[in-house]
């Protein structure tokens, strides 16, 4: 069994259409998007819909969960733009997702809000060991989020804690970033987790984000996506 693990698409469509493309070529059997479908970028539309549509599993992140609960009154352009029925289905998301692999326990989640302060692989060990049981006590054996932007692996004496890197808002290099992980689907067996990083048209994100100026701190945004800096 082969599983996409993406997120943080972040309203970037020609970063959302390379990934396309690739999964087009790894085939994977599953997709899971981990959070933050929207914000930031200009073609939230576009990344919704293609989440939607192509993923099996879709879980909230803190961009979703504050345009769909309208929290920040500067986001007004993203309710403009997405309508009621999207911010509606955005703020039901759910918070996780569990599954079995090889016989692994795997949790996987956005970051924040599971995360009070967001939590990175360079963390302290006992900061990072502590997702490795949920809320209700249960123990797993893989830990996979996103919302950090930047791929990374860590080994824990819990397991594997893991970031699946953003697709449309990537830290470090600004590519487009995603994991596949890959295993039997029962009983226990070989257990394999790889990044993958893309190039794709940044030139063209550039310009969608230059021709839509009103959204809040999209200079931000631009300067994220051209050198893979936060700016914020």
């Amino acid at each position: 069994m082969r599983i996409a693990l993406i997120a943080d698409l972040h309203g970037n469509w020609p970063a959302t259409q390379a990934l396309e493309r690739d999964l087009a070529m790894q085939n994977p059997d599953r997709i899971i998007c981990l959070g933050d479908l929207v914000g930031k970028g200009p073609s939230n539309v576009l990344t919704y819909e293609w989440v939607m549509a192509h993923c099996h599993v879709v879980l909230g992140g803190n961009w979703d969960y504050g345009l769909g609960e309208k929290r920040f009154p500067m986001d007004g352009f993203y309710w403009q733009q997405l309508g009621e029925a999207r911010l509606e289905r955005l703020r039901n998301l759910p918070r996780e997702h569990h599954l079995n692999v090889s016989g692994r326990q795997i949790r996987l989640f956005h970051g924040r809000p599971v995360m009070e302060d967001l939590v990175t692989i360079r963390h302290d060990s006992q900061a990072i060991q502590a997702f490795f049981q949920g809320e209700d006590g249960r123990r797993f054996d893989v830990v996979g989020y996103g919302d950090a932007h930047r791929q990374g692996l860590r080994t824990m004496n819990p397991g594997l804690f893991f970031n699946c890197g953003s697709v449309g808002n990537a830290l470090g290099e600004p590519r487009c970033c995603y994991a596949l992980m890959e295993g039997e689907e029962r009983g226990s067996g070989p257990f394999e987790l790889r990044f993958r990083s893309l190039d794709y048209d940044r030139r063209q994100a550039v310009l969608d984000a230059e021709n839509t100026p009103e959204i809040p701190r999209i200079d931000r945004y631009i300067i994220e996506i051209q050198t893979g800096v936060y700016s914020r």
